[in-house]
């Protein structure tokens, strides 16, 4: 674990360093055939977000645990990620995380995306036009109509 602060009660930086490219890379490539995929080892975005040539994202799963690097690597993704693009956060909820917990539920009164989350710890931010007046849904016919306003009850 790196990057872990303040907002991490549960974390002091070090934790989950059992691991190596090694291990993974055999994990990936032999034990499950996604050879396709290319690891890069480093901390994200700091050491690596230049390895990337990507200029568009469409979904990032952001398993990290704690607040500041969450907010790191929303901060690299975000202004890359088109309307629809899709963010989604592990641990979000669990005690030991407080760190995303609170990074995600900060995101909530930004007119620019949707949170929510579910009860297996998974918090998705989905990427909104920036003016909620814009915000369109298509219906069964395929025909479109204003967005409905967000429930009092789900704030």
């Amino acid at each position: 674990m790196v990057k872990a602060g303040r907002e991490d009660a549960s974390y002091r930086n070090g934790e989950h360093s059992d691991t190596s490219l090694a291990l993974v890379t055999d994990l990936l490539h032999r034990r499950l055939g996604l050879g396709t995929v290319r690891l890069l080892e480093g901390i994200f975005p700091d050491q690596t977000a230049g390895l990337i040539t990507e200029s568009r994202v469409r979904f990032c799963h952001i398993d990290v645990d704690v607040y500041q690097s969450a907010a790191d690597i929303l901060a690299w993704v975000w202004p890359r990620m088109p309307v629809g693009g899709i963010v989604v956060y592990d641990d979000y909820g669990f005690p030991r995380c407080d760190g995303i917990t609170r990074h995600v539920d900060e995101q909530r009164t930004l007119a620019d995306r949707v949170v929510i989350h579910n009860l297996n710890g998974h918090a998705v931010v989905l990427k909104m036009p920036d003016e909620p007046a814009t915000r369109h849904r298509t219906n069964t016919v395929g025909t479109q109509v204003p967005s409905c306003s967000p429930c009092p009850a789900f704030p």
